[in-house]
């Protein structure tokens, strides 16, 4: 006999939470457990260390950091970036600088305008970042107000902005280090929501330019599987929670690198890729 349903070990209701966050944090635990029982690591080594954000395939998508030029060259902005420098390859991800999205737009006419905050879906094609965040600080001296927002250029989400008084510091344990820390953890999370993937931006003969090469993790002879298509998935709130890719249509396979962020493509079968088209990693 029991006397509540607690004694039946039945899972209690928690209508704050949403159901795919639950799921989430399920996979994480999982995951860490996996970790455990292959002697990865020790117990005790997992639940002290922090737990790198990375994509199944080992694939590092690229954030765009994003700071207003007369901002740029403040103490506060370089110790900002030197931050997010630091903690962006725990978190699985490949940082590009302000100077970097300014010189993508920089010249081009394809988008009407010079400033990349005008540009989300052309810096989403190159250099192909799966989020920006724009951090705008505030104040001066020691402490500031670090006002960041965060948008997916690729799916046009834009999420909440967020608003954070720290003390201007460098250091492991610095306010910096800690922001820059969740911050990236963040946006890991909501990038997250569909598998690593890439664009082709430009052709050369028969072969075609993709916006990812060796700093993303790909290599020579690698395949991308090309979709022209695919569906969101969202919650009952609306918010998009997931991205399922559509059929495969076409493959591409990688012949060289130009540079760590580039690679040099050529087809392998089906549809020649549009800059539209998404070009996910094939196993």
């Amino acid at each position: 006999m029991a006397d509540s349903d607690a004694a039946f070990g039945y899972e209690q209701t928690d209508w704050g939470k949403p159901f795919w966050e639950k799921w989430m944090d399920k996979a994480r635990e999982e995951g860490r457990a996996d970790a455990i029982r292959s002697g990865q690591a020790p117990a005790a080594t997992v639940a002290a260390a922090p737990v790198e954000t990375i994509d199944s395939s080992g694939m590092k998508p690229k954030i765009g950091v994003y700071i207003a030029k007369d901002q740029r060259d403040s103490m506060t902005a370089y110790r900002l970036l030197a931050a997010l420098e630091r903690q962006s390859a725990r978190h699985g991800l490949t940082l590009i600088s302000p100077n970097e999205l300014d010189e993508a737009v920089g010249g081009s006419d394809a988008c009407g305008s010079e400033s990349p905050l005008d540009c989300p879906r052309l810096l989403a094609i190159f250099p192909g970042i799966r989020g920006l965040l724009v951090v705008d600080p505030k104040g001066s001296g020691n402490s500031v107000t670090l006002e960041s927002r965060m948008m997916d250029p690729d799916f046009d989400i834009r999420y909440e902005p967020l608003s954070t008084r720290v003390q201007v510091a460098d250091g492991s344990n610095s306010d910096l280090e800690i922001w820059s820390d969740r911050i990236l953890d963040t946006a890991a999370d909501r990038i997250g929501i569909a598998p690593w993937f890439g664009h082709s931006f430009a052709l050369k003969g028969e072969d075609m330019y993709i916006n990812a090469g060796r700093a993303a993790g790909l290599e020579v002879g690698d395949e991308l599987a090309v979709h022209s298509e695919g569906s969101l998935v969202r919650s009952p709130s609306g918010q998009v929670i997931a991205w399922e890719p559509g059929p495969e249509v076409g493959r591409v396979r990688i012949k060289e690198f130009v540079g760590e962020n580039i690679s040099l493509a050529e087809q392998v079968s089906g549809q020649m890729p549009k800059p539209k088209d998404r070009l996910t990693y094939a196993d």
